[in-house]
């Protein structure tokens, strides 16, 4: 229900006519053309971009143009700098600097992949040059020119949020999911399927921040050089490390050393990377494709593993899982080879849809896994109730009072154990019907329960038989129990042609006691109080 809504949801976003609702958008256009490009002492007029040079790393190109009304219409121009140096000069006259290198120390800071809004001063640049110089330390972006924007500073803001609405909806959405799942496992216990939960739910906040982070939104929110430039790296080891516990700890019941080895691998892959970043030897985009192999030896084996246990021993949770693995595992592919081959500005919307599939497809078995565990605990809890429930008064019975008994006796408990007789039941069937006398059992154990309160406990323990366990053992409240019981039964019979009498026998336990002497020697004092109500002449009416 979960993918048909969402995806139903998706389709009236993508068919929906959404003009008007929008931040307006008129305030920005394309700039990417007429460009003077310097490259390897190779110099472009009217060059086009985005372009992507052959240029050796640490080594300055540029760009630049004259300012003029007709092409500046707007204050300020946004680039996107793929770990580059960017400076942007008018006349030589520098205006603008992001230097990636910026602020590292002894420990190397990872280099971040960043949004540069330049604000240009038209008015007072008419007629000089405007050139933007990029240096790039390492091979995967020297030499690339992005497209460039023209507009205000807010909507070429806003501009980047719409063009990443669907990654920021599917990222909320799983975020706000898996946090909803972890809250309800906390707040109401352990249902048997913690570690289910437990691993969805961080896959899926880690996924999403993912896509955040991949869909160039980070920068917006969260505005910190460490987190922009190392987040994707550690997450891209850390989602797959819980993808291999989770079929560890609830698919694969064969292979659980092994997945517990992939794990490992990514946990120790993590670690290297991140120790040869900060001391300068590898940096974490140099070091990708190592995370890249290892998660697609890692993918293979796990899909050789659900197929083999899936198919030849028969796991059904494999097999289903496998299906389930392998939209992953087509979008994952997509996106290794996007990467590969120097395409990365997609990769956020490729990862965001597959993520979101396998997602919704797993806390759907996962949601249906709950229900299936709810509905066996509550045939458990009906079962349970049945078997200690007298099924008459709905009260407590004889196997609960046993079992009571015996917990007490174990634990050296004090207690005063009170047995009670309902008198003329075998009259009152025989004259008005077991109707009648079902009534008066009913009553009987009403009185002795609410006289009892939260000072005891009340139990039907044989046909006209009651027994109370009671844990203040003062004769006072005894007496109590004896008045209140005898007025609510009074005032019960008053509209019938007969009594509903209880006698009475009781007794303080102690611990040294045999039980069963014990409770002989109260049933004894019962039957005594039974026959002085019998002499008593107490009787049908």
């Amino acid at each position: 229900l979960l993918f048909i809504y969402f995806f139903t949801l998706l389709f009236f976003l993508f068919t929906n006519d959404s003009s008007g609702m929008a931040f307006n958008r008129n305030k920005i256009a394309t700039f990417n053309e007429g460009w003077t490009i310097t490259h390897n002492n190779i110099i472009e007029e009217n060059a086009v971009l985005p372009q992507n040079y052959d240029i050796p790393p640490g080594t300055t190109y540029s760009i630049e143009r004259t300012i003029n009304y007709e092409d500046f219409i707007y204050p300020a121009i946004r680039i996107r700098s793929s770990m580059m140096d960017v400076y942007a000069y008018i006349d030589d006259e520098l205006i603008y600097s992001f230097d990636v290198s910026k602020n590292r120390t002894v420990l190397e800071e990872p280099l971040p992949a960043s949004w540069q809004l330049i604000d240009i001063p038209v008015a007072k640049s008419i007629g000089k040059t405007l050139k933007i110089t990029f240096s790039s330390p390492t091979p995967y972006f020297s030499g690339l020119l992005n497209s460039i924007l023209i507009g205000r500073g807010e909507a070429l803001i806003l501009d980047i949020i719409q063009d990443n609405y669907l990654s920021i909806i599917i990222s909320i959405f799983i975020i706000s999911l898996s946090i909803f799942m972890l809250t309800t496992i906390f707040w109401t216990g352990k249902l048997g399927v913690t570690k289910h939960i437990v691993y969805l739910s961080t896959f899926g906040i880690a996924a999403g921040l993912w896509i955040i982070s991949e869909s160039t939104l980070l920068q917006i929110f969260v505005p910190n050089r460490f987190l922009i430039a190392s987040i994707s790296y550690v997450l891209n080891l850390v989602a797959p490390l819980i993808v291999a516990l989770f079929f560890r700890d609830v698919v694969l019941n064969g292979y659980q050393k092994l997945m517990t080895v992939i794990g490992s691998s990514f946990f120790y892959l993590l670690i290297l990377e991140f120790i040869l970043q900060i001391t300068g030897k590898v940096l974490f985009i140099e070091s990708t494709i190592y995370s890249i192999i290892l998660i697609g030896i890692a993918a293979i084996i796990v899909i050789i593993c659900l197929i083999d246990e899936g198919f030849k021993k028969g796991n059904q949770k494999a097999k289903h899982y496998l299906f389930i693995f392998l939209i992953l595992f087509v979008f994952a592919s997509i996106i290794m080879g996007l990467f590969i081959l120097g395409v990365y500005q997609d990769l956020g919307k490729y990862l965001a849809i597959g993520v979101l599939g396998f997602y919704l497809l797993v806390m759907g078995d996962t949601i249906a896994s709950i229900n299936t565990l709810i509905e066996t605990k509550n045939k458990s809890l009906i079962y349970k109730q049945l078997a200690y429930e007298d099924y008459l008064t709905k009260g407590w019975n004889r196997t609960a009072f046993e079992q009571d008994i015996d917990k007490l006796i174990k634990n050296g408990t004090v207690f005063r154990l009170i047995l009670l007789d309902l008198n003329h039941l075998k009259q009152i069937n025989d004259t008005y019907g077991h109707i009648e006398g079902d009534y008066a059992i009913i009553q009987s154990y009403k009185a002795i329960n609410e006289s009892v309160g939260s000072n005891g406990k009340s139990y039907r323990i044989s046909g006209d038989e009651f027994a109370c366990i009671i844990y203040d053992t003062d004769d006072k409240l005894l007496e109590e129990y004896r008045n209140k019981i005898n007025q609510i039964l009074l005032e019960t019979s008053k509209n019938k042609p007969y009594n509903i009498i209880l006698a009475l026998g009781t007794k303080i336990y102690d611990c040294n006691e045999n039980f069963t002497d014990f409770y002989r020697e109260v049933d004894i004092e019962m039957y005594k109080h039974k026959k002085i109500l019998k002499s008593k002449e107490v009787k049908l009416t």
